[in-house]
């Protein structure tokens, strides 16, 4: 169970947050609300509060760590290093049901921007972590990879994993996860609503 807190100030040039959050084993929670209210800072901010090897994180903007390069050299890179907590059978798994298999000979700077998301969610949900926070993940995807995505986030939950997920759309979440509404009012971020989906 992690309980994050956050009460700044600063927290924004515009805005002050006193968001306080639960989240339990085995649980999801998506952070919902309207745009440029500071859900993608809030998460950043609160991913901080756990130590490295405890979480993943899957940033909105796009990954700066390789340089121009085939995909298929990006995943030899990834299978031989081993590193820790790389789960290699799990990766070639997304690599293929993400599309990413038939795309190999792509440099990554002809990748489109469903491509690439798919890329950085392969490379991040392959890593074993307590704790997988994502800044919309489902953006630039397909109605299908969307599907897979959300499978793949409701397995690792069911295997006691927790998820904590901003998102600006309902679909595609999986039946029992939660939804925290973040509002801003008066330059406070602060909790809303909370309901199941």
């Amino acid at each position: 169970m992690y309980k994050f807190e956050l009460r700044d100030p600063f927290f924004l040039p515009h805005a002050a947050c006193e968001v306080s959050l639960l989240l339990k084993d085995r649980e999801a929670l998506v952070l919902f609300g309207e745009n440029g209210i500071g859900k993608s800072t809030l998460l950043y901010r609160l991913a901080s509060q756990l130590p490295n090897e405890e979480y993943v994180i899957v940033e909105q903007k796009a990954s700066e760590y390789f340089y121009d390069r085939p995909l298929s050299v990006i995943k030899n890179i990834f299978l031989e290093l081993k590193l820790p907590g790389f789960n290699s059978m799990s990766f070639l798994l997304l690599w293929k049901l993400f599309g990413l298999e038939e795309k190999e000979n792509r440099f990554l700077s002809y990748l489109s921007g469903g491509e690439s998301q798919a890329l950085k969610l392969v490379l991040a949900l392959c890593k074993d972590a307590s704790i997988y926070f994502l800044d919309e993940p489902s953006q630039f995807l397909d109605p299908e990879k969307k599907k897979i995505l959300y499978e793949r986030l409701e397995e690792l939950r069911l295997k006691g994993k927790q998820v904590l997920v901003v998102e600006h759309q309902q679909e595609n979440l999986p039946k029992g996860w939660k939804i925290q509404e973040l509002v801003f009012n008066d330059y406070l971020l602060k909790t809303g609503t909370e309901w199941t989906i």
